[in-house]
């Protein structure tokens, strides 16, 4: 894995930066998000920050000098497969309790793309664990995912509280 050390350098520095400034966004806002009328907000914040996370462990597992792949591929499985079932259970909860009334189609498209990063994480730490081949691309694609997920419930996240400040 010492040829992808700069990409997960850079993919991890990513998401530690905007991990710190989702906790910043939180703490400034923590009555909004927090607050019993303001639900749907603490569930984007968890969602992203746990996108935010997985994309940083990846990273640091990655660039571990000591790990083969075979443990890199355990581990990341481990790692991913208890995000994978919170993730499970947050996509149910979307389908019973939407964010929004009314917007259940919206509130499992926000959730479909940190499925599929999810997803395709466990298949490469499978791939990869049990020898079926080299997806170290599918884990960088996968990570990728997350990424770009969690910036996006993050942007809603704070276009909420924008509104919620002018309202």
């Amino acid at each position: 894995m010492q040829e992808w050390f700069g990409f997960y350098s850079v993919i991890g520095g990513f998401a530690a930066t905007l991990l710190g400034l989702l906790f910043v966004a939180v703490s400034i806002n923590a009555a909004t998000i927090l607050g019993e009328t303001h639900k749907n907000s603490r569930r984007l914040a968890e969602q992203a920050f746990q996108n935010y996370l997985a994309v940083m462990l990846v990273a640091l597992l990655a660039i571990f000098p000591t790990l083969d792949l075979p443990t890199l591929g355990l581990v990341t499985l481990a790692v991913t497969a208890i995000s994978g079932v919170w993730g499970l259970i947050r996509f149910y909860l979307a389908l019973t309790r939407p964010y929004d009334p009314g917007s259940r189609l919206q509130s499992l498209r926000r959730q479909f793309s940190s499925l599929v990063g999810l997803g395709m994480l466990i298949f490469a730490a499978l791939r990869i664990a049990f020898n079926l081949g080299d997806s170290r691309n599918l884990l960088a694609i996968a990570a990728i995912i997350l990424l770009f997920s969690a910036t996006a419930l993050s942007w809603e996240l704070l276009l909420r509280l924008a509104k919620a400040k002018l309202t």
